[in-house]
């Protein structure tokens, strides 16, 4: 189950660079894309940045809907990763070809995915620079959601299912061993 986190705290759900899938919603179709290279650029309001092809559904509906939901997926959703990154939702219903089941946000009009270790519910901050010289999607986080038993202050990585997806290129991923290195003290 996911809990609502602070603001404060949303960028930690994605620092560590997993892989995640980003849903938009554009005259009523649901469009769901993996997307491997993003970042925090702002804690105060935060703010996330996407990489996304110009060319891509998802980029399109992103624009004209103005927001979107970025989902955490689990290690067990790795091979849905792979097929929902293999084809265009303008061609195909991802969501159905996938089997992900979707809910609907609070803060924005776009759905979640179920199933996710966070969600971070986002709208469109419109850099035309940005996104005509490099397609970064900026979105300004308006609210978080973490799994409440792998989530405090950071990832636990409590067990093997609840482990992030990490993109290595071709087709070739990992996932974090779950130790963790404490150096606050």
């Amino acid at each position: 189950m996911l809990k609502e986190i602070s603001l404060d705290l949303a960028t930690r759900l994605i620092n560590h660079g997993p892989v995640v899938l980003v849903s938009s919603c554009y005259n009523d179709k649901v469009d769901i894309t993996p997307v491997a290279w993003h970042m925090p650029i702002s804690k105060k309001p935060p703010v996330i940045a996407l990489e996304i092809g110009e060319n891509h559904y998802i980029y399109e509906c992103i624009i004209k809907s103005r927001d979107f939901a970025i989902n955490i997926p689990p290690k067990s959703v790795v091979k849905k990763i792979v097929k929902c990154g293999s084809c265009s939702g303008r061609d195909v219903d991802k969501v159905k070809m996938c089997g992900f089941e979707i809910q609907p946000s609070k803060e924005i009009r776009s759905p979640a995915i179920n199933g996710m270790m966070g969600v971070l519910e986002c709208v469109l901050k419109e850099d035309k620079y940005l996104l005509q010289e490099y397609n970064i999607v900026l979105g300004e986080v308006k609210r978080a959601l973490a799994d409440e038993q792998n989530f405090d202050e950071h990832w636990l990585f409590t067990t093997d299912e609840k482990r992030t997806i990490h993109h290595l290129g071709n087709r070739t991923f990992c996932f974090p061993d779950g130790k963790i290195l404490d150096l606050k003290s």
